[in-house]
């Protein structure tokens, strides 16, 4: 009898043991989700092995299969899931079985959706600091280096992981309430398991998880908590148009057609006309589909559309799950236009209020329109962000011998937002620098005068401004000799650093005098939010003299621009009497100094002047 039981206990672990074994090894993408969504239709991506010879199961009050079907590759089986509205929250087992046989289960959560995703909406009386993690502050040293992970801690490598992390930012928020910041724009936060550049999360290799590099999704949900405390929105961004060659779908994809090949279609990236060309060939529309941006980002094929019910299920839980005030859609022009249509028309059916940011590189304002508000196929995007008027400004105050043109086409920049129909201060983002653009103050020359005329301009023109972190300590870098020397450590971020932006004793005398005059600036901004969505009035630029104003009920915004390199300028208030109207008392936004009236007006060479204007009351 003990001989008996021993062989039918070996027996037993023999039998069972591969079983216990898959279900281990089996994966679930999106492993959750939450009762109470309209978008209540779920693909779930299964991935282990063998899982395309499996065959799903539920038996869950509320949830149903609706379809399975297998990969090409074997490695994946496919289960479209129904949750209907009087589901509970639990623990959902979906079995597998193999010839009648149970392989494997996998547990499926399926939570309580908390609160309603109430949202601020994001306008122009905001002001965006945009962040690359990895390289602003490094608070927690633990997670520098990850087992598992190919990439090492490397400060000396520009292209190199730095050791920025969430929390390094949370503890920053006092920092950029102080200096006026309303908005922070996250840069990707993806698991990257990259060979190279898993600093950028440009490239992921698993959507629904944060890179541990920096921190957690418990670290990410305070972060948000605590900036919405002090009223700072929080945007996060999204990659939709590519992946890592590391990630699954790199390397084994569940369907030959959802990566194209890398041999077949190469590209930049650059083309953003081909999708907005209503004329466009379908060779073209085909090739843009599947060009690959780089070597190991493997391009996503969006015209198949399992692969798109994908994505969009991965945008909507980090919706879910961190709850932002709003979501970015990287390079929106290497989108296919079925898939933004499909994404943002399901997103604003959760997320009515969520601020949706499409991100194209444009050159006019007819195709950023396009790439805003879509055509025959509609898109339900917010706010869309303003190349064209990046491309005219780029170099406007560095120019000399242009010096007067090169306003002109600042002008014909704003006279083109006829295009977009509506009233575009709240819907264009403005980037004076960001991830992937020389610096502002590398732009400018180094020259602090020119650098104050770069961001009063930024500050002040219609729309909602950004700008890259440390840009307000003067931080340098110039785009074509890489983004790594754009994206440097933000000073102080590390131990050792000698230079620490928040410690005003360790700044040089031009640094303390940048940060005094954006923190000037941005405070005014949130003192004045009515001009800030105010109407904008331009002058046309004569004898290299730009004038614009902004507008609310009882008082205007005047900003005056000098652009010539050599020459003051003594400006006439005549030219704009009828739009300064009676003029009471004026501020110098900058300088703090107040006046009865206007005066006389000169400006300086390559100077730039803003006066907040009080209108005078008629006499009774």
């Amino acid at each position: 009898m003990k001989y008996s039981f021993c062989l039918i206990l070996a027996f037993m672990v023999v039998v069972l043991q591969p079983a216990k074994a898959q279900q281990s090894n089996v994966k679930c993408f999106p492993s959750e989700w939450w009762t109470g969504m309209q978008y209540n239709k779920l693909l779930l991506t299964f991935f282990g092995h063998e899982m395309a010879l499996n065959n799903a199961s539920v038996d869950y009050g509320g949830v149903s299969i609706i379809r399975q079907f297998p990969g090409e590759n074997k490695s994946y089986l496919f289960v479209e899931i129904e949750i209907s509205p009087s589901a509970s929250a639990g623990t959902i087992p979906i079995r597998f079985t193999r010839a009648n046989r149970n392989v494997a289960t996998h547990n499926f959560r399926l939570l309580s959706r908390a609160t309603p995703h109430t949202v601020s909406k994001l306008n122009s009386s905001d002001i965006i600091y945009q962040i690359v993690p990895d390289r602003f502050i490094n608070s927690d040293m633990s997670n520098d280096n990850i087992q598992g992970f190919y990439e090492r801690m490397d400060r000396l490598n520009p292209s190199g992981i730095h050791g920025g992390d969430i929390q390094g930012i949370t503890n920053a928020a006092n920092y950029l309430e102080q200096l006026g910041v309303t908005a922070i724009e996250l840069t990707p936060l993806y698991e990257s398991n990259q060979l190279v550049l898993s600093y950028e999360r440009f490239a992921p290799t698993n959507h629904f998880a944060m890179d541990p590099r920096l921190g957690s999704l418990i670290h990410l949900n305070n972060l948000i908590s605590v900036y919405r405390s002090k009223n700072i929105k929080v945007i996060l961004t999204m990659v939709l148009h590519k992946i890592g060659n590391q990630h699954p779908f790199g390397l084994n994809p569940p369907f030959q057609d959802w990566i194209p090949p890398r041999a077949s279609h190469s590209s930049d990236g650059s083309n953003f006309t081909v999708f907005a060309d209503p004329y466009a060939s379908k060779e073209d529309y085909r090739r843009h589909t599947l060009a690959w941006e780089a070597f190991d980002t493997p391009s996503l094929n969006h015209e198949n559309k399992e692969l798109r019910r994908y994505l969009i299920q991965h945008v909507i839980w980090w919706i879910e799950t961190t709850k932002p005030e709003a979501i970015k859609i990287e390079k929106t022009h290497q989108n296919h236009p079925l898939l933004l249509h499909e994404l943002t028309s399901a997103i604003i059916q959760d997320y009515p209020e969520l601020n949706i940011i499409s991100a194209p590189e444009t050159a006019t304002a007819a195709l950023n329109q396009y790439w805003l508000k879509g055509d025959t196929l509609p898109f339900y995007f917010t706010h869309v962000t303003d190349m064209p008027l990046y491309n005219s400004w780029e170099d406007v105050f560095t120019e000399f011998r242009r010096s007067d043109a090169i306003l002109n086409n600042i002008y014909q920049t704003f006279a083109s937002d006829r295009v977009y129909k509506t009233d575009v201060a709240d819907q264009l983002i403005f980037y004076g620098d960001r991830h992937n653009s020389t610096r502002l103050f590398t732009l400018a020359e180094k020259d602090l005068n020119l650098f104050k005329m770069y961001m009063s301009f930024l500050l002040t023109v219609r729309g909602v401004p950004a700008f890259l972190y440390g840009t307000e300590v003067l931080m340098e870098g110039y785009a074509p000799e890489g983004n790594g020397f754009v994206r440097g450590g933000f000073p102080g971020g590390w131990p050792g650093d000698q230079v620490n932006a928040m410690n005003r004793a360790t700044l040089s005398a031009n640094q303390r005098e940048a940060v005094d005059y954006i923190r000037n600036l941005l405070t005014w901004r949130k003192n004045n939010p009515e001009l800030m969505q105010g109407r904008t009035i331009q002058f046309e630029p004569t004898n290299h003299v730009y004038a614009f104003f902004r507008t609310s009920n009882n008082k205007k915004l005047m900003v005056l621009i000098n652009n010539h390199p050599d020459a003051p300028r003594r400006i006439e208030p005549s030219r704009f009497a009828e739009t300064l109207g009676p003029i009471g008392q004026t501020l110098n936004v900058v300088t703090g100094e107040t006046a009865s009236g206007l005066g006389n007006l000169i400006l300086n060479p390559k100077g730039i002047l803003i006066l907040e204007i009080q209108n005078r009351l008629p006499d009774r």
